[in-house]
């Protein structure tokens, strides 16, 4: 399938781009971003054309998908641009940055017919079939408690993350890993959502975040992440059993191993989960599934970012 990327921020360099151009089933013909500065990368490191004016990429090239690697706030803007050319979308994580932009992308999917897939990469990971089949195999009883982390050391002041107009903040980035992966570990959608956001002195957004999530039937997620703290990449379930813990959940490079330990009253057992490119195995997955999961990933984004949008109702308050 060949792909056009629109955006070539740090994200796209690392991992995405490399990761469609080595899938297998995927290839780049083209990419797109309105920095000149960022030529001289795409032509030398990808030997990739690059262009600046998305229009005439979109009037002139050979492609059936667009993978969208913008700051959150254009994504809409992006796929309004794409959708009348009837392209497959790819977008990553998060599709939206509020609930009429969410409701705005769905009706473009459905106008042009289109397929919008929102990218969270970290579920494709082989070690949370293996995690997942543990559970299923009763390893630690029935799950009561789903915990999550990620957070990460300072960021560049001039990151987007940190600017207001660009759909920047903790919720919309890190946290939104979190809810992802606690909706899907229960398989449905929280009851309740209770937040305590912090903003630091003089920034604009939030940079860090508790949420509780209530499930019902006793299921409850607590989730914390944050922008200036001590790495953190993890998920611990508590079951009536036993405690399982995933040493690294969200962010991995493609030759990292985790750990996962499984505690019960019979003593501690640590394996060592397989090292995969979660990137790569996004690409497949889209390319397998794009025909036939337009109507399921439509209303997958739109549970998604009711989440996030009841998240963000709290108050920020700014740290002391």
């Amino acid at each position: 399938m060949k792909f056009i990327v629109i955006g070539c921020g740090n994200i796209a360099q690392r991992c995405s781009i490399p990761a469609l151009m080595n899938s297998g089933v995927t290839e780049v013909v083209c990419v797109v971003d309105t920095d000149e500065h960022k030529r001289e990368i795409v032509e030398g490191r990808f030997g990739l054309p690059f262009e600046t004016d998305l229009h005439h990429v979109l009037e002139t090239y050979e492609f059936e998908s667009v993978y969208i690697s913008t700051p959150n706030a254009i994504h809409v803007q992006m796929v309004e641009e794409v959708a009348p050319y009837q392209k497959n979308i790819l977008c990553e994580k998060p599709l939206a940055g509020s609930m009429a932009d969410a409701e705005r992308i769905a009706e473009l999917g459905i106008q042009y017919n289109i397929p919008i897939f929102e990218g969270f990469m970290y579920q494709f990971h082989a070690q949370h079939k293996i995690k997942n089949q543990l559970i299923a195999d009763g390893a630690i009883g029935e799950p009561q408690l789903f915990q999550g982390w990620f957070g990460f050391p300072p960021i560049a002041d001039t990151d987007f993350r940190y600017k207001k107009a660009l759909g920047g903040g903790c919720v919309l980035d890190s946290c939104a890993y979190l809810v992802h992966s606690a909706r899907h570990f229960y398989g449905c959608e929280p009851e309740n959502v209770y937040a305590v956001l912090c903003k630091e002195e003089g920034r604009e957004v939030e940079t860090h975040a508790t949420i509780l999530l209530d499930f019902g039937q006793g299921r409850v997620a607590n989730l914390v992440s944050g922008f200036n703290n001590k790495y953190k990449s993890q998920q611990v379930i508590w079951g009536s059993k036993g405690l399982l813990s995933l040493e690294r959940a969200y962010a991995l490079p493609p030759d990292f191993q985790s750990t996962l330990t499984i505690e019960t009253q019979e003593g501690i057992k640590q394996q060592t989960m397989p090292a995969c490119n979660h990137f790569e195995e996004e690409m497949r997955y889209f390319v397998a599934n794009y025909a036939t999961m337009a109507d399921e990933w439509r209303e997958e984004f739109l549970n998604q970012t009711k989440v996030l949008m009841r998240v963000k109702e709290y108050i920020v308050k700014e740290k002391i």
